[in-house]
């Protein structure tokens, strides 16, 4: 009586493509190896995967022996010899093939050894996996964090990822070119700690806002470094999500713009500075204008020595802007406003930088003394000339700038009649009392001013102290 068919009976044949279909598109091939022969049998699939044509019956295990990568092949051998005497049923390896088309491929194989009643392995039985691709992706993402790691570690900013707590996960060494401490010393501290009591409340609301949808977060921030000295940094930070789009953790760049903060305050406080010698000079100027106009001279004359005064001003200026510190030496004041009787005046005194202050007002005393001299004393006749010194002197309680202009081979002079702006400037421009003389040999003018005062700088005055 013949059987009849189920509908649910698979025919032999079909099972045997089911399962060669399973096996290559899982690039699995099936092997099994008979100990004392040395013949294996494989499934079609695992000799396709070798790049040799499928046999159905056995063959030397020194076929697929011979494929493996010259580098390997003992490896894999030690290997399984050590699990054949250790006692071992299974083993487990990866190790490269040469197909015969040159095609170098990574294998994962696995076995398990069928020993009979004595222990005695007859059968070793298993799968190879083409791991290639696998291989290729580890390969390729090993590299990109080798990379990844490589600008870390050398980066100039400083690179850390932090937990939700903000205690630090990981940092890059930059911390301590910026901060004085190793990376070690960080890992596993708080981020509060580096962060001056001034800051926390910022910190903590850029910690908040992350929380609330903000994607990322800019801000600058002060932080402490080892030594207790503070630097400003720009910190670009945002949260690390896992694979379902929940907050793990923190990751931060902070640049170092401590510089960046310090010259814009320096910018600043030189602004201030302009701003403020501007409004002495203008000072300076408004008083000679309207003093020189009063004297009752012409039109002419009140012209000519307004612009002879504030050519006087700006030439002190020029060498106060030039010169270090915001100040100038005083033979370079003398010599700018003797210039056109250079070889008819002797100077000399040692290397003086005065301050703003003392340089504007100094240049106009000497510029009156110049323009006297050229109209009424020594420099109005060919064979005058004009004496200048000065020195240092340490007699007092504190240094005392000693400063004379002595005029020689001039016309006889007399004190004037009456005394105008420029006598009055020359008399108490300075901070010093000078000492006048009108000589029989020439015009004297004296002066001891306090060393303090001629090299004291000008002070920006803040917004709140200046005058309204």
């Amino acid at each position: 009586m013949s059987k009849v068919a189920k509908p649910n009976d698979i025919a032999p044949w079909e099972r045997e493509e089911i399962l060669e279909l399973a096996e290559r598109s899982a690039g699995i091939g099936v092997w099994d190896i008979d100990m004392a022969t040395g013949m294996l049998r494989g499934r079609p699939p695992l000799f396709r995967m070798m790049g040799l044509p499928p046999t159905s019956g056995p063959v030397p295990i020194d076929t697929l022996r011979a494929l493996r990568h010259p580098d390997d092949r003992d490896r894999v051998a030690d290997g399984l010899q050590h699990v054949l005497d250790s006692g071992s049923d299974f083993y487990e390896v990866e190790y490269r093939i040469i197909r015969p088309d040159r095609q170098v491929r990574w294998i994962f194989r696995r076995g398990r050894i069928v020993r009979d009643g004595r222990g005695k392995p007859v059968r070793y039985s298993g799968i190879d996996i083409d791991i290639t691709e696998r291989k290729a992706a580890e390969a390729a993402l090993a590299e990109s964090e080798q990379r990844y790691r490589a600008l870390v570690d050398n980066a100039s900013d400083i690179v850390a990822t932090m937990d939700l707590d903000l205690s630090v996960t990981s940092i890059n060494p930059a911390i301590e070119r910026i901060l004085g401490y190793s990376p070690e010393e960080v890992i596993g501290t708080r981020l509060s700690r580096y962060v001056p009591v001034d800051q926390l409340g910022l910190l903590e609301k850029m910690r908040e806002r992350k929380f609330v949808g903000v994607e990322e977060t800019r801000y600058e921030t002060d932080l402490l470094r080892k030594d207790g000295q503070r630097c400003t940094v720009e910190v670009n930070s945002k949260l690390i999500l896992d694979a379902l789009g929940q907050p793990i953790g923190v990751h931060a760049i902070a640049r170092d713009v401590t510089e960046r903060r310090n010259a814009e305050a320096r910018q600043m406080l030189l602004l201030r500075e302009l701003q403020h010698r501007t409004k002495n000079i203008l000072a300076v100027v408004q008083s000679v204008v309207l003093n020189t106009l009063v004297s009752g001279r012409s039109v002419e004359g009140a012209r000519e020595a307004i612009v002879g005064r504030l050519q006087a001003i700006a030439r002190a200026q020029e060498f106060v802007a030039a010169g270090k510190s915001g100040g100038a030496p005083l033979r370079e004041l003398v010599e700018g406003q003797l210039a056109s009787f250079a070889p008819r005046a002797r100077i000399d005194g040692p290397v003086i930088y005065a301050g703003a202050p003392f340089a504007q007002m100094f240049a106009l005393v000497i510029h009156e003394l110049a323009t006297n001299a050229a109209k009424y004393g020594s420099l109005s006749e060919p064979g005058g000339q004009v004496i200048i010194e000065w020195k240092v002197q340490m007699d007092g309680s504190e240094p005392q700038l000693s400063f004379a202009w002595i005029e020689r081979g001039g016309p006889p002079v007399k004190a004037p009649a009456h005394q105008g702006f420029g006598s009055r400037l020359i008399s108490a421009a300075l901070s010093g009392t000078p000492r006048i003389a009108f000589d029989s040999q020439g015009f004297e003018y004296k002066v001891d001013v306090p060393l303090a005062d001629v090299v004291r700088a000008s002070k920006p005055m803040s917004p709140e102290a200046e005058d309204p």
